[in-house]
Parts: C-alpha cells; structure tokens; sequence
C-alpha cells in the first residue's frame, strides 16, 4: 500500500527528471482517461 505520494515535476524531456533513488512510476495517457483517478485511489485521497 502507498503511504504517502508527492508530484516532483512534469516535463517532455526525461534527462529533467530528478535522479532517481527510489521506486518510481509514470502514468501516461491522454486527457480525460482518469489518471488522476488512479493516483487518487492509490493514495487514498479523495480529491
């Protein structure tokens, strides 16, 4: 289970991104597929 979750950054260019020291996930889809949805069921917040 997800304890806890925090959005570090959005960007189109992966060598951007933080330098990874743990696990890590991408969700990618288009608008309006519910993946905000997602990570809100995962994390267990309701908005």
């Amino acid at each position: 289970m997800i304890k806890q979750a925090r959005f570090l950054v959005s960007n189109t260019d992966y060598t951007k991104c933080p330098e990874p020291n743990k696990p890590e996930f991408a969700f990618i889809g288009r608008s309006n597929v519910g993946k905000s949805s997602l990570i809100n069921m995962l994390t267990g917040h309701k908005a």
